[in-house]
C-alpha cells in the first residue's frame, strides 16, 4: 500500500479529531487553586529556616501593607471539588478549606487548629471563581502571637 494513502486517510483525521477534542477536555478539568500561608515581617529571613520569599508578582499586590518582607511558610495546590471541601493544612495552627460551591464562587474557610481539640472557624467567605481566574487574590490575615509586629496571611490564588 502507498504510504501517502495511509498518511492522508488515517493519521491526519486522527490528529484533527485529537486537536478538536483537546479544548473540550480542558473544560472538564477541576479548578486548581493554590493556598499559601505567608508571614509578613520587617525582619530578614531567620537563619536555618527553609522559607522562600513570596512571589514578586503576588507581593506587588500587598504593596499597601506595611511589612517589608513576606515569606511563604507553606504552599499547596489542588483541584477543588464541588461535593466536599478540600482541606489544606498550612501549619500546626492553620488550615483552609476550599469548596467550589457550584454557583460561580469558591467557599474559603480559614480555621485555627488546636492540639487535641477541634478546629475553630476563624472566617468563611465566598469568593468569585472568575476573579481568581482573572488574577485577583483572596487574602486574610492577622497578627502573630509570637512577635508583636509580625503578621500571617492566608493567600488563595488560581494556580497558573
Amino acid at each position: 500500500m502507498n504510504p501517502a494513502f495511509f498518511l492522508r486517510n488515517r493519521v491526519v483525521p486522527i490528529a484533527l479529531v485529537s486537536i478538536w477534542l483537546c479544548p473540550l477536555a480542558s473544560f472538564a478539568t477541576d479548578l486548581k487553586l493554590r493556598a499559601q500561608l505567608a508571614w509578613g515581617t520587617d525582619d530578614s529571613k531567620p537563619p536555618g529556616q527553609d522559607l522562600k520569599e513570596l512571589d514578586p508578582k503576588l507581593r506587588g499586590k500587598f504593596r499597601h501593607l506595611r511589612w517589608k518582607n513576606y515569606f511563604v511558610v507553606k504552599s499547596e495546590v489542588a483541584a477543588i471539588p464541588t461535593k466536599s471541601p478540600k482541606r489544606f493544612t498550612l501549619s500546626e495552627k492553620c488550615a483552609v478549606d476550599l469548596l467550589d460551591s457550584g454557583d460561580g464562587n469558591v467557599l474559603i474557610s480559614v480555621y485555627s487548629l488546636h492540639a487535641g481539640g477541634p478546629p475553630s472557624l476563624v472566617k468563611s467567605e465566598p469568593f468569585p471563581i472568575e476573579k481568581l481566574k482573572a488574577g485577583h487574590v483572596f487574602a486574610f490575615g492577622g497578627e502573630t502571637k509570637e512577635k508583636w509586629d509580625d503578621a500571617w496571611l492566608v493567600v488563595v490564588t488560581a494556580d497558573e
